[in-house]
C-alpha cells in the first residue's frame, strides 16, 4: 500500500459505503487510487460511495480524473458517488476544474482570489 494515500471506509447503511481519503492524490498515487475505489465500489449492494477529501492534503488532475472515471463507472452500474468535505488545494483543482458538480460535491463555498482576473471576477471555490 502507498503510504501517501490511505483510505479507511465503512457502511453507514444499507448500500452506503462511506470512504474517507487521507494523504496525497497525486501522479504518483493513481494506480492505487483507482484500484482502491474500484475495489470499494465493486459490490454491486453498494449504491452509493461517499468520498470525505478532508483529510486529503493533494489534489492533483491526475487524481481529479480518476475520480471521475470512477464515478462514470459507477453511473454505468447504477451508482452513485458523492465527494465531500474537500478544502483547501483538493477543493480548489475541483473547482477550477469544473467538476464539482460532476462529481455531486458538497462543500461550503469560498473565494479564489487570483492574479490576472478582473476585479469582481473571482471564481467560487468550494472548501
Amino acid at each position: 500500500m502507498d503510504e501517501l494515500l490511505r483510505f479507511e471506509h465503512y457502511d453507514v447503511r444499507p448500500g452506503t459505503r462511506y470512504v474517507t481519503m487521507t494523504g496525497e492524490a497525486d501522479l504518483s498515487t493513481i494506480t492505487h487510487l483507482q484500484h482502491d475505489l474500484g475495489r470499494l465500489l465493486a459490490p454491486r449492494w453498494v449504491t452509493h460511495l461517499t468520498l470525505n477529501l478532508k483529510g486529503l492534503r493533494f489534489l492533483d488532475c491526475a487524481a481529479l480524473a480518476v475520480l471521475l472515471r470512477i464515478r462514470q463507472t459507477a453511473m454505468v452500474r447504477g451508482q452513485r458517488m458523492t465527494v465531500t468535505a474537500a478544502q483547501g488545494g483538493p477543493a480548489r483543482v475541483i473547482a477550477l476544474s469544473g467538476s464539482g458538480h460532476l462529481l455531486d460535491s458538497h462543500f461550503g463555498t469560498v473565494q479564489i482570489r487570483g492574479a490576472g482576473r478582473p476585479a469582481g471576477r473571482d471564481l467560487v471555490a468550494f472548501a
